[in-house]
């Protein structure tokens, strides 16, 4: 007789991203905060990179992932792992050079601060002027950016007006 089929595989859901995490940094690591309940080692996948990580939780036939492909700084993956606690998973990335600070968890806003300054070292804003500067910075600035810069120039306003500078 032949044999019977073999019952068809388990799949998980697409993964879905958490919709949370906290992040801080020491001179020697950077810990990030996921909050998950009750987790368990089975249920946790764990990849990590000189630039890069990404945590996964699956727990019947749902899973959820952290992953960034471009940490701010180099880590050490040999020595990055995760700790699973009773209300969340704690990822630790471990510098590769001890004492940098990041900015971000993601190197997205650095590398934008860096093309500009280039930009105003040797490239199209070289010598512009303040207006020209302020409109690139508005042009190019994030939503809560161009809140801010709206909001300093409406105080920069108020404060001529009543003769403060």
């Amino acid at each position: 007789a032949p044999a019977a089929p073999a019952a068809p595989a388990a799949r998980l859901a697409p993964a879905g991203s958490f919709d949370a995490y906290s992040w801080d940094q020491s001179d020697k690591a950077v810990t990030i905060y996921v909050p998950v309940a009750g987790a368990t080692a089975d249920e946790v996948e764990t990849t990590f990179g000189e630039s890069s990580f990404s945590v996964t939780h699956a727990r019947g036939a749902e899973a959820r992932t952290l992953a960034v492909s471009n940490l701010c700084r180099a880590v050490d993956p040999g020595r990055c792992r995760v700790a699973i606690k009773k209300d969340r998973l704690q990822v630790k990335l471990w510098k590769r050079e001890p004492g940098d600070t990041w900015s971000a968890l993601d190197d997205t806003a650095d590398r934008k601060k860096a093309e500009r300054e280039a930009r105003i070292q040797g490239g199209d804003l070289k010598d512009a002027s303040t207006q020209q500067l302020l409109a690139d910075m508005y042009a190019n600035a994030t939503d809560e950016e161009r809140r801010s810069l709206v909001e300093a120039a409406g105080q920069g306003a108020q404060k001529r007006r009543d003769g403060q500078v």
